[in-house]
């Protein structure tokens, strides 16, 4: 028999921070969040760097989890795997791109039951150029992609910047290896009928040292297979529909061509 947990404990956060050569930046990270999370235990899942990122985030009192399989999607199953038995786990990026002082604004919705997976929206920081233009363009078409083919979804699709639930965590099955990732995460929310909700932060430049592992349209050509695989598996008449009726445009495209 299970007995009812005590209602007077407190939540236990754990924070999950991603990691590929971030040697640059992983200790001012950590060093944020601890701050601003007092008590949640920091891990960092250590993406097989090739710099001293493990040894610094130990050194500012990270614990340091290693996944040698490289991609996102290696990290986050990784974590979730990891961390099952906390009450909320928050996931952040090693780059200093998330604002820390946030994070109990996306926790809060968590723990009060509102939510069972909260996305920080991101905004970028005016004149600071922390978004290039073909990112934030591929992040419209993606948005797009998805509601026509699955559902409405968070509105920041790509964000790396999230809460979820123990029961989240401990529930869903995730498969991605890459930066497909976030829409699998997207797309078991929508599947599972776990409400999310978006909370605004800002949205900053890398911390100098650091570069994007992410790659446009290699990435976003993987993460676009993802939501047409997932809209025809769970939304399948929709998605055929869509389908063909964008097949359908491209042949008119293609015979007004040929006929001129």
């Amino acid at each position: 028999m299970t007995r009812p947990e005590d209602p007077r404990r407190s939540p236990t956060i754990a924070v999950a921070i991603p990691c590929y050569n971030e040697a640059a930046a992983v200790g001012r990270v950590v060093d944020d969040f601890r701050a601003h999370l007092p008590g949640a235990d920091v891990v960092i899942f250590d993406n097989a760097s090739e710099d001293d990122t493990a040894a610094i985030a130990a050194a500012h009192g990270a614990r340091v989890v290693a996944v040698p399989d490289r991609g996102k999607g290696f990290v986050v199953r990784a974590a979730f795997a990891t961390l099952k038995g906390y009450d909320v786990v928050v996931m952040t990026d090693g780059d200093g791109t998330y604002p820390a002082e946030a994070a109990p604004r996306l926790v809060a919705p968590v723990l009060d039951g509102r939510a069972a997976m909260t996305v920080g929206a991101r905004r970028p920081v005016p004149g600071a150029q922390a978004m290039a233009p073909v990112r934030a363009l591929g992040n419209v078409l993606i948005r797009g992609a998805f509601r026509l083919l699955i559902g409405v979804g968070a509105g920041d699709l790509l964000s790396g910047y999230r809460a979820f639930s123990r029961r989240f965590v401990e529930t869903v099955d995730l498969r991605s290896e890459g930066f497909e990732i976030e829409t699998e995460l997207a797309v078991a929310a929508t599947a599972g009928d776990f409400p999310t909700l978006e909370v605004e932060v800002a949205y900053h430049p890398r911390i100098a040292g650091t570069e994007s592992k992410l790659r446009a349209f290699r990435d976003g050509r993987r993460i676009l297979r993802t939501i047409v695989r997932e809209g025809l598996r769970l939304r399948p008449l929709r998605a055929a529909a869509l389908l063909a009726a964008f097949a359908s445009l491209v042949i008119a495209a293609i015979l007004l061509l040929v006929r001129r």
